[in-house]
């Protein structure tokens, strides 16, 4: 029998090939352990990433009941879980107000997933997965493995990468950091300054004093890692809506799911619940598309709402009569499968 074959009948290879399966990121699975949550924590946590890595804007709406079926646990623990990990700065939930469809009874939370600052500000000392150039340069006889062997597991992280602009790309954790602290103390108070500013604006290039004490090759090396950085992708914390609103593919500006719930709840404590429902449509449209965008998103809610309680509020002008927010929604992607 071949090995082909063998595989293919091993029950453990079908159900890596045929089920369903989650996406845990290392460096954020690793970082739950060293925090030392309970397993139940845990299991909450995860099944709000899977379910907002399907929905593609990282919430979730789960009644509280089914995180508990899902998850076998019982309610209160869930909800000391919830505690938790909003402590830790985990997730992030809202009440969405009443549930339209029964008035009277509350809708399902919104629970948003996030990266803890901790983990933010060590994300790049991880390190990344291989790109598809990287693996076809790979030689033929690496890619030869034997039966069982996980082929899902990165390959070692090599001590030189001559294909990287980052000079100290073959460092890691504090080696990188003791090697950019050994160029930065010979620089002078100026060049630092001029090196702190070049970093954060992503500048590839700095001025150096005339009797700057670095070498030649130290400020190459210094031009280098400026280059790096500004061609990376920067890691930054979350930002809220009031700073940096949401666009989408077109440039229009997007209310978050979070921004919504929030927006529907105060609608719904404003007034009364028949109107509420017209009243977040033609609010949603002035902020996204009318009269209010020029605010930022909460400024323009508290104003809308200041005109809701006065009864002052009217139709926004231009408003397309059938239009919807679900009009423009996220696309929801499907779920994980196996390749």
């Amino acid at each position: 029998m071949s090995v082909e074959n063998e595989n293919n009948r091993d029950p453990r290879a079908r159900l890596v090939r045929e089920k369903y399966f989650s996406i845990r990121p290392r460096p954020l699975e690793r970082w739950l352990w060293s925090q030392g949550i309970p397993a139940s924590a845990e299991r909450v946590f995860w099944l709000h990433w899977q379910e907002g890595v399907q929905r593609g804007d990282w919430c979730s709406e789960i009644p509280l009941r089914r995180v508990a079926r899902e998850c076998n646990l019982d309610v209160s623990t869930v909800t000391r879980a919830y505690q938790l990990l909003g402590k830790m700065g985990c997730i992030r939930r809202t009440d969405p107000g009443r549930d339209p469809a029964n008035p009277f009874q509350q809708a399902t939370a919104l629970t948003e997933v996030r990266l803890p600052r901790e983990l933010l500000s060590e994300l790049d000392r991880h390190p990344n997965r291989r790109t598809n150039s990287q693996k076809t340069d790979e030689p033929e006889a690496r890619t030869q493995r034997a039966p069982g062997v996980n082929v899902s597991q990165p390959a070692p992280v090599a001590t030189e990468n001559p294909k990287s602009s980052d000079p100290l790309a073959g460092l890691r954790g504090r080696d990188r950091v003791r090697a950019l602290s050994e160029l930065t103390h010979a620089m002078s108070a100026a060049e630092r300054e001029e090196y702190q500013n070049a970093m954060r604006l992503h500048r590839v290039s700095m001025t150096f004093d005339m009797d700057s004490k670095l070498t030649q090759e130290a400020r190459a090396v210094v031009l280098q890692v400026l280059a790096s950085m500004a061609e990376a992708p920067a890691v930054t914390e979350h930002k809220t809506s009031t700073t940096e609103p949401r666009v989408d593919s077109k440039g229009r500006r997007k209310l978050t799911p979070f921004e919504l719930a929030r927006l529907k709840r105060d609608i719904q404590i404003a007034t009364s619940s028949t109107a509420a429902a017209e009243l977040l449509r033609q609010v949603v449209w002035s902020i996204e598309a009318g009269a209010l965008r020029r605010f930022s998103p909460q400024h323009a809610a508290h104003i809308a709402l200041k005109k809701i309680r006065e009864e002052a509020w009217t139709r926004p002008h231009r408003m397309p009569p059938n239009w919807s927010p679900e009009l423009s929604a996220p696309p929801v992607t499907e779920p994980c499968r196996a390749a």
